[in-house]
């Protein structure tokens, strides 16, 4: 699906600006047309050793999708 090849691989911040992660799959409502939510693969040094937490983000959280994907609010931080 040409959303699901133009998400993955995009880096996703939040509204602090940190990098939360990168997306790595979609969730796709095929009768209603549309994103469910994303998964992430979490970001940073624990990510980098194959550590990183799987996150799903609902669409509703999802700010903008240009270059990078931004977040409303802050996804892994006592959410």
């Amino acid at each position: 699906m040409k959303i699901s090849d133009e998400l993955i691989g995009k880096d996703v911040i939040d509204e602090s600006g940190d990098k939360i992660g990168i997306v790595n799959d979609v969730d796709w409502d095929f009768e209603a047309n549309r994103v469910i939510s994303i998964h992430l693969e979490e970001a940073g040094i624990s990510a980098k050793i194959g550590l990183g937490d799987k996150k799903i983000v609902p669409y509703e959280k999802i700010e903008a999708i240009g270059d990078t994907v931004l977040i409303k609010g802050r996804i892994f931080k006592n959410e």
